[in-house]
């Protein structure tokens, strides 16, 4: 079985469920959710198992909470959502990855939308002020680690843009040049998938890899690539899910509890 052959399949299916279906619904905010279900679908079917697939805030420690942003991907072995009437908040600890999907990026704004609310996520304190351990297995973590979402790629929370179609990949190119040139390179975005078009992403010291920590330059496919777009994009975020780090969250410090009023007593009777 040839995995590209499958995914071209896969793609006329998503295109059909993401682009055309989801053009027949008259409401805009309807149309933009049967898109966001059909890729969290794809998502749910092919990405690794510890993946949870969701929507909406992600905060941390600190009180700050993110934009509302379409697709949440987060470790389910560890996760506690906090599920307000319907609305979900997540512990920016146990999410590996955000994205924002959109039927068309033809414009600058639609661009500059996007990465504002990817930027909101990334801008969380994913350490609550260096105090987080790294979980390195069922129950376990080892203080000797370091987590360090400030420096290090797999420490980070990826983000990516998810379009059907999107304005000319020199113009897209041009707009991450452009928000690269003015922002920390922590909060650059990951990836960029317009999925009928081309995918951007970073050239690393290996290749093709989504680290804007390691990158050294701009990767961008060509025409030639065009069939396995889809395939690509699920290969590269797949990767990351099973390699990214998550930290366990401090319940204490989300719910401002430092110190309660207690009494103390001896352990047996005398």
């Amino acid at each position: 079985m040839k995995l590209n052959a499958v995914f071209g399949k896969v793609s006329r299916q998503l295109d059909l469920e993401f682009s055309e279906l989801s053009q027949e619904i008259s409401h805009p905010l309807r149309s933009g959710e049967a898109r966001e279900n059909a890729l969290k679908r794809l998502l749910e079917k092919y990405l690794p198992q510890r993946a949870g697939i969701d929507q909406g805030f992600v905060i941390d420690a600190q009180g700050r909470e993110s934009k509302q942003i379409d697709i949440v991907i987060y470790d389910k072995t560890v996760a506690t959502i906090f599920d307000v009437n319907g609305v979900k908040y997540f512990p920016c600890e146990i999410v590996l990855a955000v994205g924002e999907v959109k039927s068309d990026v033809n414009s600058r704004k639609d661009l500059e939308d996007a990465l504002t609310k990817i930027k909101s996520v990334k801008e969380l304190d994913r350490s609550n002020e260096g105090k987080n351990l790294i979980i390195t297995g069922p129950g376990i973590s080892l203080s000797p680690l370091k987590f360090d979402p400030l420096t290090q790629h797999r420490d980070q929370i990826l983000g990516f843009v998810f379009t059907h179609t999107a304005m000319t990949k020199e113009s897209v190119l041009e707009l991450l040049q452009e928000y690269n040139l003015k922002t920390e390179r922590r909060l650059w975005l990951n990836i960029f998938c317009a999925y009928k078009d081309f995918l951007i992403s970073y050239e690393c010291e290996n290749g093709l890899y989504p680290s804007a920590m390691d990158a050294m330059r701009m990767y961008c496919t060509t025409e030639e690539e065009k069939e396995n777009l889809l395939l690509l994009f699920i290969c590269i975020l797949s990767t990351f899910v099973n390699e990214a780090h998550v930290a366990r969250p401090n319940y204490f410090s989300y719910a401002n509890i430092i110190t309660t009023i207690h009494t103390d007593h001896p352990l047996t009777k005398t």
